[in-house]
């Protein structure tokens, strides 16, 4: 892992500690649990391009507080645990 990668994967992305590695790991998570495992319907949910969606899940995109707010709050409308 590069430097760069190892700042990126520590450092937080939200105000519960959430790094930017675990983050990827919950967008995923919901992807498949409750969007049928689609890029397409996910971005349509958080209300985001597909490819920005598509870019977490390569870690070719950052994310942010914005988005794992988002992302926890579908899934606790939806009884889904993702984390």
């Amino acid at each position: 892992m590069g430097d760069n990668e190892q700042v990126n994967s520590s450092n937080a992305v939200d105000d519960q500690g959430t790094t930017e590695s675990e983050g990827r790991a919950l967008l995923k998570h919901l992807r498949d649990a409750g969007f049928e495992g689609s890029d397409e319907k996910l971005a349509v949910a958080l209300g985001r391009p597909l490819e920005e969606v598509q870019g977490w899940m390569t870690a070719a995109e950052p994310v942010d507080d914005d988005v794992i707010m988002k992302a926890r709050g579908i899934a606790k409308e939806r009884g889904l645990e993702i984390e």
